[in-house]
């Protein structure tokens, strides 16, 4: 394998890497979210017995403040979290785009690189007297500005054919 291929191969591979640790910032995020909406649903239930009417009505007030307080501190943890999570996902997403930059520009150098062993391979054939296309007839040994080989020009005039 050719170093511009190794080095595509191991781009990749951190790039997958790179993509990985974005969709588990992201599922960290998301869990931060479910999580809040569960605070935030809490209080509103809170909210809820504490303002029902009935007969017990005013005797759980003590508690329910105490309970309303202890969600309003996990709604602002979770909050803070969430905002810490959402840098860590904006992070990763940009480390990912960075390793698809240079994924991308390896690629770019193993297909140039490719082409030009293909050109190469093209040319030297070509010189070689080689008909790299299927088509045609080159004489063995000629190349560019060259008249054909001696050995041609007997057997074609053997032949009953011309040297032209």
């Amino acid at each position: 394998m050719t170093d511009a291929r190794t080095r595509h191969a191991a781009l990749a591979r951190i790039r997958s890497l790179q993509e990985t640790k974005r969709k588990l910032e992201e599922w960290k995020l998301a869990d931060f979210a479910r999580r809040a909406r569960a605070v935030a649903d809490a209080e509103e239930l809170t909210i809820a017995a504490l303002n029902a009417e009935g007969p017990l009505k005013g005797l759980f007030v003590e508690s329910g403040a105490r309970r309303l307080e202890s969600l309003a501190r996990q709604r602002r943890s979770l909050e803070a979290a969430t905002e810490r999570q959402g840098e860590a996902v904006r992070v990763e997403a940009r480390r990912e785009k960075a390793a698809c930059i240079l994924e991308k520009d390896a690629a770019r150098r193993v297909e140039e690189e490719r082409r030009r062993k293909e050109d190469l391979a093209i040319l030297e054939s070509f010189l070689a007297g080689r008909d790299p296309g299927g088509a045609g007839a080159t004489a063995p040994g000629a190349s560019l500005g060259q008249a054909p080989a001696h050995s041609l020009v007997m057997d074609r005039a053997r032949r009953g054919g011309g040297t032209s």
